[in-house]
């Protein structure tokens, strides 16, 4: 496996991986709806590579098996989206596309790697606690902003939460 930056030609194959990924929906009460529901658009993930904000993972090459994008905001690299084919879960795929981010992040003076995610699914952010993400009580309005826009397309607010992984100095 090959943890790579994300070339324009790849966005077409990432809401294939995105929606593979998503089927781990179907056993979560509640939240069966999101492994058919919408997916990041090509058009997204291809500004979001022009940023040279997104990594792939091949498992050969053109064989896409996994994503992460984010986007820099300020001080801190905002990960909107980390998904990983079903037939590739559980193997370290995440963690190593997570490392790649933690990185550019480090290489570039930011501070830190946020994210929104699920409260309660065992892949969401229990997961992101055990790479060192720690839960936002009061988030800030830039993650207050994201989470309000989940809400609004339907995602169960009271189930979501913002984390954020400390990556330089904190800024005072």
């Amino acid at each position: 496996m090959l943890i790579r930056l994300a070339r324009l030609q790849d966005a077409g194959g990432l809401p294939l991986v995105e929606k593979s990924a998503a089927k781990l929906f179907l056993a979560m009460e509640g939240l069966s709806w999101l492994a058919n529901g919408p997916v990041i658009s090509q058009a997204e993930h291809e500004r979001l590579i022009r940023n040279h904000t997104v990594w792939v993972a091949e498992a050969g090459p053109d064989d896409l098996i996994g994503f992460i994008n984010a986007e820099v905001f300020e001080d801190e690299l905002h990960v909107w989206e980390l998904s990983v084919h079903e037939a590739w879960q559980r193997l370290g795929v995440g963690r190593k596309l997570m490392l790649s981010a933690s990185e550019y992040a480090l290489m570039n003076g930011l501070d830190a790697l946020t994210l929104t995610t699920f409260s309660d699914v065992p892949w969401c952010a229990p997961a992101y606690s055990k790479l060192g993400f720690r839960p936002l009580p009061q988030p800030g309005l830039r993650l207050q902003a994201a989470l309000n826009a989940e809400d609004e397309h339907g995602l169960p607010i009271a189930r979501r939460l913002a984390m954020r992984l400390q990556i330089g100095t904190p800024s005072d």
